[in-house]
């Protein structure tokens, strides 16, 4: 005859659903306070009484006290004390999660960060002795279970549930302080006593440290929904040396104290500029959205379909490590970032270990990373974050604390979805938007190749319907000096405005091309003074030491000039014809008769270096350095072997780039040397100034200077000090005019120059 048999369970049943399971103190703890979480407790307290004193090791405890809804008699009994039961797996089961409205029905609740109901056995993990006092709010008494795991332990024959737990219902608390009678209105206590372990500052700090990076840095701030705190009396003095110690390194997030709020390290608030991506799949799992922002400034983002089809209500953010951001963070943190660890899963707000541990791989980044050094990136160069929220059937935790999850598809769909639509991206930008492992780069070529990149991204996202925001910096283009480059910007931006919907976006990316194309010829003439900038400033010989040019050459050159000179001074003659004519004043003739000495001027100067010089003497005017100009003027072409006068120069290795006409300027100075030898002069002193970004040309003699009496008319036509036609100054005053500069007479005898005559020569 068929009969049913009932299973028995020995009492050592509680050894494998917990010390076994939960395999560290640490962990322990955070199963309470994670039980403490789904319980909807604001606040957690954890306290270690006695674990500093040898002398009253017997009497250490720890204390966890939460306000919480607290338990009524009927959960303690059918809740707590049903091993493996979890109402939290009721809860989700009654969510209608095809209803969008299933969230109203979580408000006041939590999406649970716990499920297989073993976490009460972390008491037994951290002590022999378990008292528990809850009640829920309204309830005047504590219910009140007193029990000792050892007992569990006594006989294995035992069975689970022939072992008793005292109950009874009580006014007060066996605890003294913490304000409890007065402020604890609901929620469950846990005093924890003959503990299995010591605890010293160490493993205390240790505590704090396990601690912070089991809640999500994002939930940190306004919408934090708990807040744990860490209380050990003993060490309040030593905390107090700690935080001066802080102060004086200036550290302001110090793992070294103890006592206080566990606070997560929140990296964007620590003030490190460095490249991050974010990535979000948003709740219903229709969209991914993507952005990459860099030392602080907004790039770009991208909104796509998501062909994950399991993954939903997911964030990521991770951060690129450069090696000014590891420093600042060693700096800030006081340990090296790979001790801190590297990219870490949560679970509805909760940490999933060991994921993202020194040395735990588990994305596979290092194997990957022998696989091209300066292509990929590693556990050492990264640091964030990956969140699991809201209702996740597929993220389920293995019963092993420690253990991580359960690698089911959408385990494995999360993966995937990080190394290609996270880390992938993040490694294009840093290698080939930035270069991560050098300094090569401008800020215009990573803004240059930042276009290139996200055109390259962008053309890689299978959807029709992706929407794109960019970075308007990116686009303004026309202010950069890259005329070769400029038209392959403007390919990628025609490119990438397909993608961007806002109206407002289109419409500047529209403005941007249009300016960058006007832009295109202004770039073109601005790099050609460059380039004549840079000849400008070029130490070669403006005027060769012989004559090497071709006789043809020669011969063009000075054709050219006289052709046109001849042009010109039959225009002139015609109109002095004119005058003449007419029966003009002979006021109204002399100009003209001055225009056509300073053409023939030229014509006399050219033939004078036309064989000599380096620069193209057919062009009119030259952009070349004018000191170096009229010092080979003067060396080599107007004295040349010439015995009759030295110069001697201060300051002739400045450089000023100017845009001057060759054969105007060697007359200006032929006529000024030209009166230094009528006025006797042997030596002439020549020293040039730049200030205000003209160039000053100061040049005196040793000759007769000028009287006092005559300064006055020394500028004007026809007038001489000399034995000369009056002229010379006439003339160079009229061409420095024309060539945007001044001419004015200082002195005789100026101080550190020539007793003669000096002028000061002005070219702005």
């Amino acid at each position: 005859m068929d009969r049913e048999l009932d299973f028995k369970i020995s009492s050592g049943l509680k050894n494998i659903i917990g010390r076994e399971l939960i395999t560290n103190d640490l962990m322990a703890i955070f199963e309470l306070v994670k039980n403490s979480y789904d319980a909807n407790a604001k606040k957690v307290r954890i306290i270690f009484e006695n674990i500093k004193d040898e002398n009253k090791l017997n009497e250490s405890r720890i204390l966890v006290i939460d306000d919480g809804s607290g338990m009524s008699y009927d959960d303690l009994l059918n809740k707590w004390l049903f091993v493996g039961y979890s109402d939290k797996k009721d809860f989700e089961k009654s969510l209608d999660l095809e209803n969008p409205n299933y969230r109203e029905k979580i408000i006041g609740n939590r999406i649970f960060a716990g499920q297989k109901g073993i976490g009460r056995f972390s008491c037994d993990r951290l002590g022999s002795e378990l008292i528990l006092l809850t009640k829920t709010e309204g309830e005047k008494e504590y219910h009140q279970i007193h029990l000792n795991w050892k007992k569990f332990e006594e006989d294995p024959k035992k069975e689970f549930h022939t072992i008793k737990v005292n109950y009874e219902k009580v006014s007060r608390t066996i605890i003294k302080d913490y304000n409890i009678q007065e402020d604890f209105n609901n929620g469950t206590i846990l005093i924890i006593s003959s503990l299995n372990d010591n605890w010293d500052d160490k493993k205390l700090l240790n505590l704090k440290r396990y601690l912070q990076r089991l809640i999500n840095p994002s939930e940190i701030g306004e919408i934090a929904e708990i807040e744990i705190s860490l209380e050990a009396k003993e060490f309040i003095e030593d905390d107090k040396k700690n935080i001066e110690d802080s102060k004086k390194r200036d550290k302001e997030w110090d793992i070294k104290v103890i006592n206080g709020i566990i606070k997560n390290i929140v990296f964007e608030k620590l003030g490190i500029k460095t490249t991050q991506i974010s990535c979000q799949v948003d709740e219903t799992g229709e969209k991914i959205v993507t952005k990459i922002h860099d030392k602080n400034e907004f790039i770009f983002s991208l909104e796509e379909k998501n062909d994950y089809r399991l993954l939903k209500n997911i964030n990521i953010k991770i951060f690129f490590l450069n090696k000014e951001a590891k420093q600042a963070f060693s700096r800030l943190m006081g340990l090296q970032p790979f001790r801190y660890g590297s990219i870490f899963l949560y679970k509805n707000r909760f940490r999933v270990h060991p994921y993202g541990d020194e040395g735990d791989d588990w994305l596979g980044l290092e194997g990957r990373k022998g696989q091209g050094y300066k292509r990929y990136l590693s556990n050492r160069e990264l640091m964030g974050r990956i969140e699991v929220n809201g209702y996740q059937p597929g993220f389920k935790e293995v019963s092993s604390r420690d253990g991580g999850v359960i690698k089911t598809d959408a385990f494995n769909q999360l993966n995937d979805f990080f190394h290609k639509k996270v880390l992938r991206r993040l490694e294009r930008y840093v290698v080939e938007g930035i270069e991560w492992d050098s300094d090569a780069k401008t800020p215009e070529e990573i803004k240059e190749d930042s276009l290139k990149l996200i055109n390259k991204l962008v053309g890689m996202v299978n959807d029709p319907e992706k929407d794109l925001e960019i970075n308007p910096n990116l686009f303004q283009i026309a202010k950069e000096k890259q005329v070769e480059k400029l038209s392959e910007v403007m390919k990628n931006i025609e490119s990438l405005k397909v993608h961007v919907k806002s109206t407002p976006a289109r419409k500047y990316i529209e403005s941007q091309l249009k300016a960058a194309r006007i832009g295109i010829k202004i770039l073109e003439e601005e790099k050609a003074e460059i380039v004549e900038d840079l000849e400008a400033t070029k130490k070669t010989s403006l005027f060769l030491d012989q004559a090497v040019s071709a006789d043809k050459d020669v011969l063009m050159s000075l054709n050219h000039t006289i052709k046109i000179t001849t042009f010109t001074i039959e225009r002139i003659l015609k109109r002095l014809n004119q005058l003449i004519k007419e029966g003009k004043d002979s006021s109204e003739m002399i100009p003209l008769v001055d225009d056509i000495k300073i053409e023939n001027d030229k014509i006399r100067v050219l033939s004078s270096y036309v064989s000599l010089a380096s620069f193209d003497t057919k062009v009119e005017s030259i952009k070349r350095d004018l000191v170096q100009f009229t010092k080979e003027y003067l060396d080599r072409i107007l004295l040349g072997n010439k015995q009759d006068l030295k110069i001697k120069y201060e300051n002739e290795s400045l450089i000023f780039p100017y845009k001057f006409k060759p054969l105007e300027i060697s007359i200006i100075f032929e006529n000024l040397v030209d009166n230094s030898r009528k006025a006797g002069a042997s030596w002439i002193r020549i020293k040039y100034e730049i200030q205000n970004d003209e160039l000053h040309i100061f040049i005196s003699d040793n000759g007769s200077g000028i009287p006092d009496t005559k300064l006055k008319h020394i500028f004007d036509r026809g007038y001489t000090t000399t034995n000369g036609s009056g002229l010379g100054l006439f003339y160079v005053n009229k061409l420095i005019g024309q060539n945007k500069g001044e001419i004015r007479f200082i002195g005789n005898n100026i101080p550190r120059m020539e007793i003669g005559a000096c002028f000061e020569v002005i070219f702005r």
